[in-house]
């Protein structure tokens, strides 16, 4: 009876380890590869344009780090928590945003982001927006989501509607967005009228 105890006690260890073996596994393999943050620099977008309008070049181009820029204060702006300081910020139940990077690829960005979930587990999620223009904001439409490899359920994202601070519509409409590869040029219509 006793060696009979003694191999269950030591099957359940070894069932033990391999679970705590297969949990640190999978911990890392989730985790991200490369430090992301949500610093960025200020962009005015309003003094771009009137820059532009000084030269009266009725063109815009919002570069990939722009972009980058524009999304992660409107990201820290839309779920900023009122922590001092907080490098992160939390974007859904139990899950906060603590970096991320996105690249333009014509009609669709790519966001890699760092998240923390439950404030214990580190995870590398990748997920794929399209872009459109909808004055005055860039629309990005979730269309994927997935961690590493694995694909998520896109619901798990929400639209994300990104303001552009333009100059009042007295002075430009815009005529027209192109979503290029590392760059987003936008084409505007002067309005500009002479008072005698």
């Amino acid at each position: 009876m006793g060696r009979i105890i003694k191999r269950l006690l030591l099957l359940f260890i070894v069932i033990l380890l391999l679970l705590g073996g297969a949990a640190w596994w999978m911990l890392s393999y989730i985790a991200p590869d490369e430090q992301l943050d949500l610093s960025y620099e200020p962009i005015d977008v309003n003094e771009k344009v009137l820059a532009m309008v000084k030269k009266l070049k009725p063109e815009l181009v919002l570069t990939e780090a722009d972009i980058n820029d524009l999304i992660k204060r409107h990201l820290k702006e839309k779920y900023a928590s009122g922590e001092a300081g907080s490098s992160s910020v939390v974007i859904a139940q139990d899950t906060q945003l603590d970096g991320a990077s996105f690249e333009l690829e014509e009609k669709k960005l790519i966001a890699h982001m760092n998240v923390t979930y439950m404030g214990r587990i580190p995870a590398a999620l990748e997920a794929e927006y399209s872009l459109e223009w909808q004055s005055p904001n860039i629309v990005l439409r979730p269309q994927s989501l997935s961690l590493k490899n694995t694909s998520l359920p896109v619901n798990m994202l929400e639209t994300i509607n990104v303001p552009l601070d333009l100059p009042a519509q007295d002075i430009v409409t815009v005529r027209d967005m192109q979503f290029l590869k590392d760059q987003i040029k936008v084409l505007f219509k002067l309005q500009l009228e002479l008072r005698l």
